[in-house]
């Protein structure tokens, strides 16, 4: 019994054991595996009951266009519309069309046909009103260049709501000229006014803004500007700051 105890204690150095295992049986778990067994490649496509051979593509020459018809392709050929090119064909055709509903317009308009009870030489136009001016605010400030007999605010014919302009006429002509040289930027609530004669009723062929006339260039349009150009700009008109002197801050005084 203690010889058993010691072979199982100590055992022979051929036999030698790791966490239970002998070595024999750790060495056969890095062994090869038996190669695969080779299988015969199939000779028929699966699923088919017919190979079908293999040719060139001379066979199918007859089916290639022409060079007549390729050049007909290429004529009719249409490459695909990138995005910006899109934009660019979207603006031209809203631009063709306000100019086709503007010319539909000036052809139907008729200035005749506008009944007016007041004097066109006596009367100014007054642009640029705040919404919120009424006649009272508006007469106080014109009678400040002579007596005022009439004031007709113009109004959306949907909403009923002011469009922010107004006529106002004077007793006497020399006072429509007055308030035409010296009201033109007075602030009336607010709000810098722009006041013009009346053009409509004293000016051959002239049309309204509506129309595509009148003297503002807000709506018309601008040659669009780069970055450089628009750098370029922001820098010219920095220029005259950047130039001051730097001993012209709040210490230059102090010694």
């Amino acid at each position: 019994g203690n010889l058993e105890a010691a072979e199982h204690l100590h055992p022979p150095p051929h036999e030698t054991c790791i966490n239970g295992m002998s070595l024999a049986h750790i060495n056969a778990l890095f062994n090869p595996r038996p190669p695969l067994e080779f299988m015969p490649p199939y000779t028929k496509q699966l699923n088919r009951k017919k190979l079908k051979p293999y040719t060139g593509v001379s066979a199918f020459l007859d089916r290639f266009e022409s060079k007549e018809e390729q050049e007909a392709n290429l004529a009719a050929f249409k490459p695909i519309e990138q995005r910006p090119e899109r934009r660019e064909r979207i603006a031209k055709e809203r631009e063709a069309m306000v100019a086709e509903t503007l010319e539909l317009k000036k052809a139907n308009w008729v200035p005749g046909d506008y009944t007016f009870e007041t004097d066109a030489y006596k009367s100014l136009f007054v642009g640029r009103l705040s919404y919120l001016t009424d006649e009272l605010k508006l007469k106080r400030e014109m009678e400040q260049y002579g007596p005022v007999k009439n004031i007709t605010f113009v109004e959306d014919k949907n909403t009923s709501k002011p469009k922010g302009y107004a006529f106002v006429e004077f007793e006497h002509e020399r006072d429509m000229k007055t308030a035409y040289k010296h009201a033109d930027g007075r602030k009336v609530d607010g709000r810098r006014i722009l006041v013009d004669v009346e053009r409509g009723r004293t000016v051959k062929d002239w049309t309204p803004r509506k129309l595509g006339g009148g003297l503002g260039s807000s709506r018309k349009t601008k040659p669009k500007q780069t970055k450089a150009e628009k750098a370029a700009a922001a820098r010219a008109a920095a220029a005259p700051y950047r130039s001051r002197p730097a001993d012209s801050g709040r210490g230059a005084d102090r010694g």
